[in-house]
């Protein structure tokens, strides 16, 4: 125990003696959980608090529990309780800050929580669990602190001991893995105007089950945002299932969403649940919806009207009970003018439109981003770099990033495995030269009809390296780099050439 005072220790025990004796007795998973949950809001003092619980009982099943401290609707409304525990989780210790805003890179979001603190529960090596709590006035202390931990280290024992721990750690794998992807939540950096007006949208949407549109291009985030929108809403312990209607043909788009029963068709050689039963209670996520056909969009609505599915070659209906998230890199309105866009299904589903910006649209955020996915890429290929030059951002910044946020990402992670290792600093020699020299940039070259052929290539090989090595300020060595060529066959071509830098 890291307690420094014996009055402490003796607060600890008593709380971790109550906890044990209540486990005993409690017969509901609510039970247990508001029992511990008391205990450590008391020990600390704070506003609210919550427990993820994330052991598995199996390769296959485990699960995570939040429940509430004071309010449901308070202080971790927001996703701030999975942000703290992929916090701990991933730098295994525990969390105190003053200033979640900055700690998860958000300028206008959890302003009202001046403390926040998370504890992990430990079995061995495993955590098993973090512990969250939050202040809205008061600091929480040091000591605060040790409290919290040393209660967390007396109790982790009970909660594995204890008789409901298979009710406790039991369903699907999918929401640990979740929990890391909201921890890293790329997709939804940002305070530029565009992505204010995303957030404003999201915060009224997130704690409903209402039906979502969300249209943007290739790139931007679309699955990132639904994710988002259900793992902070009412369905977050559910599953989250998504679909691409564009990747699939017609009819295996329909058995994959609706199901099928033993000798539907050839090869069904059992039932198996579509994606809608998949998801009951949950979400489903359909990407590209633009691309399902119209025969399956008809069934489609009629699942929406009735809240059932029939399986491919059965005629009894079975009642699901999920949340419609849907997108669409192209204009659905456009497609509904032309007809091939049901427009019944269009009203069904646009209950609330999200437009997604393009990254040009938010230029604002590609400094964050950048930063972002530098120091994620750079953790997990163990390179030295951890900033970015004033002249790099610029070229990101002007770059038009066609394939937006994901182009953006893939880039950076080229970046930073073609960088050396001693490298500190991502610098434009590290970018690609389709980024540095997009083509919109680029002077054209005029090609004769006619000439020699060997002077016709000189002259473009001079032209290319007269603006590889402008761009880099007549560096060699750097502009070699950036054509992928040795320093000697530079210095080669500058001779023959007769290159010279301006005076």
């Amino acid at each position: 125990m890291k307690t420094t005072e014996p009055n402490q220790q003796i607060l600890v025990l008593q709380a971790a003696n109550r906890i044990a004796h209540r486990l005993s007795k409690a017969q509901r998973v609510e039970e247990a959980i508001e029992e511990l949950m008391r205990e450590f809001l008391d020990l600390a003092a704070a506003d609210e608090g919550c427990i993820q619980l994330l052991r598995p009982t199996s390769e296959r099943s485990r699960r995570t529990l939040i429940r509430r401290g004071k309010s449901t609707e308070g202080l971790l409304k927001t996703p701030l309780d999975d942000l703290v525990t992929g916090w701990v989780v991933t730098n295994k210790q525990p969390l105190l800050s003053h200033d979640v805003a900055a700690l998860f890179n958000f300028k206008d979001r959890f302003t009202e929580i001046s403390s926040a603190l998370g504890a992990p529960l430990t079995i061995g090596d495993a955590i098993i669990g973090v512990v969250i709590l939050a202040r809205s006035q008061k600091r929480f202390a040091v000591e605060d602190q040790q409290l919290v931990c040393a209660l967390a280290a007396e109790i982790s024992e009970f909660i594995e001991e204890a008789q409901l721990r298979e009710q406790l750690f039991s369903e699907n794998e999918r929401l640990r893995q979740q929990v890391a992807a909201r921890f890293d939540s790329h997709g939804i950096i940002g305070g530029s105007p565009a992505m204010k007006e995303v957030f404003a949208i999201l915060e009224r949407v997130i704690r409903t089950d209402g039906r979502v549109m969300i249209q943007g291009e290739s790139g931007s985030g679309k699955e990132v945002i639904a994710k988002f929108i259900h793992y902070s809403g009412p369905r977050k312990s559910r599953p989250f299932v998504a679909v691409d209607c564009g990747a699939l043909p017609a009819n295996l788009l329909e058995s994959e969403l609706f199901g099928y029963v033993r000798g539907a068709f050839t090869g069904a050689d059992r039932d198996r649940p579509g994606l809608f039963e998949e998801a009951n209670g949950g979400t489903l996520f359909l990407d590209e919806i633009a691309n399902m056909s119209l025969d399956t969009q008809a069934k489609l609505l009629r699942v929406l009207q009735e809240e059932e599915v029939r399986p491919l070659g059965s005629n009894q209906p079975r009642k699901v009970d999920v949340r419609i998230i849907v997108a669409a890199a192209q204009d659905l309105k456009t497609k509904v003018a032309a007809g091939e866009f049901r427009s019944d299904l269009f009203y069904r589903l646009n209950v609330v439109p999200v437009r997604l910006p393009s990254l040009r649209e938010r230029v604002e955020d590609i400094p964050a981003l950048a930063a972002h996915f530098l120091k994620r890429f750079a953790s997990q290929h163990k390179k030295s770099l951890n900033t970015i030059a004033p002249k790099t951002i610029e070229i990101l910044e002007r770059y038009s990033w066609p394939g937006n946020v994901r182009e953006l990402e893939n880039m950076m992670e080229r970046a930073v495995i073609l960088a050396d290792d001693g490298d500190a600093q991502l610098l434009p020699e590290h970018l690609p030269y389709e980024i540095s020299f997009p083509e919109t940039q680029r002077e054209a070259f005029e090609v004769p009809l006619a000439g020699d052929l060997n002077h016709l290539l000189a002259d473009y090989e001079r032209e290319i390296l007269i603006k590889v090595l402008r761009h880099h300020g007549w560096n060699q060595s750097a502009a070699a780099a950036a054509l992928n060529i040795s320093e000697r066959v530079m210095r080669y071509k500058i001779k023959r050439l007769r290159l010279r830098p301006p005076k």
